[in-house]
């Protein structure tokens, strides 16, 4: 049986960093096979399972993921834009602060980060990254009393 052609070229180190990016984000999976029948159908995927929009490029395609850590969370495999405009998307924090999450990331002494992240009509509107906690609150803080018309 001949294998399906890919939409879009993949690099060589693809699935592994596909599997890192979806580790930092928190999307939890039953099983590694689990994880690897959804990498087989993100990669074949060509269209938005939400708003049926062909992607362009494979950087166009998100997972789309329930943002408790307690329990498996795959969705469905998205577009940039439908990804962007779920309602819970900006809950998505481990912190239990608003728009902060905490992510891995080696250019941190610490190996992680605390990403602020506020996304109003599907575009960023701050996009930071702080190595404490702490200086996290103080950003998005000072932020938000900066842009009042963001939260008006």
């Amino acid at each position: 049986m001949a294998e399906k052609e890919l939409p879009f070229p993949l690099s060589k180190r693809h699935k592994y960093d596909t599997f890192y990016n979806w580790e930092r984000k928190g999307v939890i999976f039953e099983s590694k096979e689990h994880r690897e029948e959804i990498y087989q159908q993100c990669i074949y995927s060509t269209n938005c399972e939400l708003c049926g929009i062909e992607y362009i490029s494979s950087k166009d395609r998100r997972l789309d993921h329930e943002h408790d850590p307690t329990k498996p969370n795959f969705r469905n495999i998205v577009c940039t834009k439908c990804n962007s405009h779920k309602k819970d998307r900006k809950s998505n924090t481990n912190t239990d602060e608003n728009y902060i999450y905490k992510c891995k990331d080696k250019n941190y002494a610490q190996g992680f980060c605390y990403q602020i992240q506020i996304i109003r009509d599907g575009k960023k509107v701050l996009n930071r990254a702080r190595n404490t906690l702490e200086k996290a609150i103080i950003c998005r803080d000072e932020f938000i009393s900066e842009h009042p018309e963001v939260y008006t």
